[in-house]
C-alpha cells in the first residue's frame, strides 16, 4: 500500500502532466494559427474586394485602422504577432522617408485576421473562408425609422405586383441594391398570413386561363411573374472563402493555407 506522501506525489505528477499536455495543445494551436495567417496574408486581392468605398490599399498604421473602421490603438495591439508583421514586410520606419511606419499589402491582409470588432475585417475573413459575415440588429430610432420606410416600400411592392405590368415592376426591382432586396424579401413573408389557409389564392387566380376554374397554380402564377434568370441578375454576396479559392484557382500566391506544412512533412 502506497503511503500518504507517495500519493500525494503522483497527483501533483498527473496535474502537471496534465497541464503540460493542455499547455503543449495551445502551443501546437497557436503554431497552426500563425501557418495559416501565413498563408492567408498572401491574398492580397481581397483587400480590394472589401475596401470601403474603393479605398487605396492602405501603407501606414493611421491608414490601417481608417480602412477596418477601427480606433488607432486597435490596430496596435495587433503587433503582439509583430514577428509575423515583420517576415510580412512591415517596417517601424517608412522606407520613402514619412514619418510613419510601412505596411506592405500582406500584413494589412494579416491584420484583418487579427482584428476584432470590424465589419470590413469580418468581411475580409469570409471570403477567406474563416468566418462568416457578422449581423448587427438594433432599435435604436433612426433603424425603427428605417424599418418604417422598409414597411412602406414593402406595402408598395404589394401594390405594384398586382397593378403593373410584370416587366415593369422587375425593371424597377434591378436597381434596387442587394441588401435592401433581401430586406424586402423578409418584409415581404413577414407580411404573409402563415395561419390563412390559401396564401397562394391570388396567384391560383392569376395564372387560371379565362373561363376556366382549376387549372391555375402558385407555381404557374410565380412564372407569370418573375422572369428566368439570367448571367446579368447573379448579384449574391461571394461564398464564404471565395477569395481564397479564387487564389488557389489561380495559382501561385492563392496556396492553401495547409500546402506549407503538408511539403514541410513530405520532405
Amino acid at each position: 500500500m502506497m503511503d500518504y506522501d507517495t500519493t500525494n506525489s503522483l497527483g501533483r505528477t498527473a496535474l502537471r502532466t496534465e497541464a503540460d499536455r493542455r499547455q503543449q495543445a495551445e502551443y501546437h494551436q497557436r503554431e497552426r494559427d500563425r501557418r495559416k495567417r501565413n498563408a492567408l496574408s498572401q491574398i492580397v486581392g481581397v483587400l480590394d474586394d472589401v475596401a470601403p468605398q474603393h479605398r487605396p490599399r492602405p501603407h501606414h498604421r493611421d491608414d490601417v485602422a481608417r480602412f477596418y473602421g477601427v480606433p488607432d490603438r486597435r490596430v496596435q495591439t495587433v503587433h503582439r504577432h509583430r514577428e509575423e508583421f515583420v517576415s510580412d514586410g512591415w517596417r517601424d520606419t517608412d522606407p520613402y522617408g514619412r514619418p510613419h511606419d510601412f505596411w506592405t499589402d500582406q500584413a494589412v491582409v494579416r491584420a484583418g485576421l487579427l482584428l476584432e470588432g470590424s465589419t470590413v475585417a469580418a468581411h475580409l475573413r469570409h471570403l477567406l473562408g474563416e468566418g462568416t459575415l457578422p449581423l448587427v440588429f438594433s432599435l435604436s430610432d433612426s433603424r425603427i425609422n428605417e424599418c418604417q420606410q422598409l414597411y412602406r416600400k414593402a406595402l408598395a411592392v404589394v401594390g405594384d405586383v398586382h397593378d403593373l405590368s410584370p416587366d415593369e415592376l422587375w425593371h424597377t426591382m434591378q436597381q434596387t441594391d442587394r441588401y435592401e432586396l433581401m430586406a424586402l424579401v423578409v418584409a415581404l413573408a413577414a407580411l404573409v398570413d402563415y395561419d390563412k389557409p390559401s396564401p397562394g389564392a391570388w396567384l391560383r387566380a392569376l395564372s387560371t386561363p379565362t373561363g376556366k376554374r382549376k387549372d391555375g397554380s402558385v407555381r404557374r402564377g410565380l412564372a407569370l411573374l418573375i422572369p428566368a434568370r439570367q448571367s446579368i441578375d447573379d448579384r449574391r454576396q461571394p461564398r464564404p472563402g471565395a477569395a481564397l479559392n479564387a487564389a488557389t484557382d489561380n495559382g501561385g500566391s492563392g496556396s492553401h493555407p495547409d500546402d506549407g506544412e503538408s511539403k514541410r512533412e513530405a520532405l
